[in-house]
């Protein structure tokens, strides 16, 4: 139902205006009646905005450092240990924040630094020493060792150059080391003495480079500058293995200090928007907004307990002609709640007007169940949304879940009048008869009743729109309303004539409902109401849908057995059966959603639903303990 809203003006001195905001963001209820642009500049507010910014740097770098240790999973800080750190942190002043946070920031970034440089350090290491593994020859006495990048293309030709310089002597020794390059190979070569001179000469020809390592490393031999960096790696990896240990202690004691200073200033920060759009007058801060009337008493308790009269507060019930301004609250019972995740996709519904989550609720698991029609399927989905329902973390995925259960609490209902379990299982195996009708053999029943239903939740959506119409003293949107649900209950009666279900006395009476039904549709809604009631006829044969896709359904569950009678009990006739089972196990759930969900968005809504409101967005601080920034 939509909450009856009351507006609040408010009226305090300027000085106690913060007071005020910080009682109405704890509060939570308030909708606030905001200027578009700001009414007074507000400095504190621009540095607290550059510091809320500093502390988010701060925070999503400490959770960085949670994820990526190395070691153990560092948990998120205790949501109690930051609400305690955050009302310790609510008498500091923005200097003293300012101060702190400035100092940690200065500090993290000097061990950040650190350890990055570290790793970058490491990373050379490893990719060098990845590059060489290890040495295959050494300096000897008579030999020396190089080590040269050669194109791939040319090391045959520079092999056999070599290969011919030292044909007359002791041979050059080569080995290849197994790179990541793909045109690029890294050669080691053991040349005589007194061969360096022309084997450095035939590489410089081809343009191949000798291989160096880092400067720090230069000036000795490879196998002593490997070595060297073989232990530099390893007492690298010791150091971070320190550090990153530092970093978690870190955000360990630091983490929800940053973080409850973090929602401490985006509170204030909101504090100060809201501030600085208020209008002024003579000294006071004006503050209006509308807010649920069942919570007024509770409200005004409690701000004459924070504010001991020094706060002036006026209530007054919306007119008439400020219905569009007004925002649109819902509430509803714990059963009915989950449906209104069906009003997320349209605007709400205008303040005044009728909300249907309770008619969704009632009506859309009996059309999807009547579409699917079979127990077994819908024992297999309420097995399966139960247990995502337990498990699930989105409140949004929870109700869809709680919709879908009960779209199988009916799909098991209308099996059992059908007498389907599986298609035609249960009548094979256990003999099984359908409470009401097989709907496979009682196809114009079946249809027929579908077109019941469509007419009379069309009647029942009109029945709706002409309350609303006579509640908000609408005349010729009620006129409309009635004369559309005469015309249809006036062809509906002729219908049954022509089929001898009424007697003929009943035929004037007919034809004068058909004359008041016209002239109320004509006076209400002009040609447009005629054309309007004339759509409904079409509107209450689209039920046809209800049974139409439900056979289809039946159909194909059946289906699925004869080709077991057909290939036979064997591993074949069961993987088809199953397939077609599956198949046809999607195909009815979505398709019994997406229609029973059309049939009341266009159908049922169309004939009284309003989607002009606005979303009741009272003032209130989220309390998101996570810092992430908002996408």
């Amino acid at each position: 139902m939509i909450e009856k809203m009351c507006r609040l003006s408010m009226a305090v001195p300027e000085s106690l205006g913060m007071e005020l905001i910080d009682f109405l963001q704890a509060d939570g209820r308030v909708h606030l009646i905001l200027p578009s642009e700001e009414q007074h500049n507000v400095d504190l507010a621009d540095r607290l905005l550059v510091l809320r910014e500093k502390l988010r740097a701060v925070v999503e770098t400490l959770e960085g450092i949670a994820v990526s240790a190395s070691a153990e999973s560092v948990p998120a800080a205790a949501d109690a240990e930051v609400e305690r750190i955050l009302s310790e942190s609510l008498a500091l002043t923005v200097p003293e924040l300012e101060k702190s946070v400035e100092k940690f920031q200065a500090e993290l970034a000097r061990i950040m630094k650190g350890h990055d440089r570290l790793t970058d350090e490491k990373k050379l290491l490893e990719r060098i020493l990845a590059q060489l593994g290890t040495l295959a020859f050494k300096d000897s006495l008579g030999r020396r060792c190089l080590l040269w990048w050669v194109a791939k293309d040319l090391w045959p030709l520079a092999l056999r150059q070599i290969e011919r310089q030292c044909a007359d002597g002791e041979k050059t020794l080569f080995h290849v080391h197994d790179t990541a390059k793909e045109d690029q190979l890294l050669v080691e070569l053991s040349v005589p003495a007194a061969r360096i001179s022309a084997v450095t000469e035939i590489l410089h020809d081809i343009g191949a480079a000798v291989w160096t390592p880092p400067p720090q490393y230069a000036g000795k031999n490879y196998a002593e500058s490997m070595e060297l960096m073989k232990r530099r790696l390893s007492e690298i990896q010791s150091l971070l293995k320190a550090e990153q240990s530092a970093l978690v202690a870190m955000r360990k004691q630091w983490g929800p200090r940053q973080k409850a200073f973090f929602l401490l200033i985006d509170r204030k920060v909101d504090q100060y928007q809201v501030f600085s759009r208020c209008d002024r007058l003579g000294g006071a801060l004006l503050v209006e907004g509308w807010m649920p009337q069942r919570g007024l008493e509770d409200f005004r308790v409690r701000l004459e307990e924070k504010f001991a009269g020094r706060v002036a507060l006026h209530s007054r019930e919306p007119e008439p002609d400020e219905y569009g301004q007004v925002p649109t609250a819902l509430r509803h019972g714990a059963f009915f709640a989950p449906f209104a995740v069906f009003l997320k996709l349209v605007q709400p519904p205008a303040y005044g007007t009728a909300d249907p989550t309770s008619l969704i609720g009632v009506f859309f698991p009996f059309f999807a169940g009547c579409i699917i029609g079979d127990a077994g399927y819908g024992l297999v989905m309420l097995i399966l949304m139960c247990f995502v329902r337990r498990r699930a973390k989105s409140e949004t995925v929870r109700d869809v879940a709680f919709v879908l259960m009960t779209m199988c609490v009916w799909s098991i209902l209308w099996g059992a009048a059908f007498g389907e379990f599986f298609g035609d299982f249960a009548h094979r195996m256990f003999h099984v008869e359908p409470l009401w009708v097989e709907r496979s053999q009682a196809v114009m029943p079946v249809l027929m009743f579908s077109v019941a239903l469509g007419l009379g939740h069309v009647l029942l959506g009109l029945a709706v729109g002409l309350i609303h119409g006579l509640k908000a003293r609408h005349k010729k949107h009620a006129m409309e309303k009635l004369g559309a649900m005469l015309v249809i209950l006036v062809m509906v009666a002729a219908l049954m004539s022509v089929r001898r279900l009424l007697p003929p006395q009943a035929f004037p009476g007919s034809i004068a409902a058909l004359v008041v039904g016209l002239v109320l549709l004509t006076a209400g809604g002009g040609i447009g109401g005629l054309i309007e009631a004339m759509s409904s006829f079409g509107h209450i044969l689209s039920y046809v849908r209800i049974g139409a896709i439900g056979l289809s359904s039946a159909i194909l569950a059946v289906a699925a057995s004869k080709f077991v009678d057909v290939l036979g009990v064997s591993a074949l006739g069961l993987f088809v059966a199953l397939a077609i089972h599956l198949l046809n196990f999607v195909l009815a759930f979505a398709e019994s959603g997406l229609h029973a969900a059309r049939l009341h968005y266009v159908e049922f809504m169309g004939n009284f639903y309003a989607a002009q409101g606005k979303d009741y967005h009272p003032f209130i601080y989220r309390r998101k303990l996570s810092w992430k920034k908002d996408s």
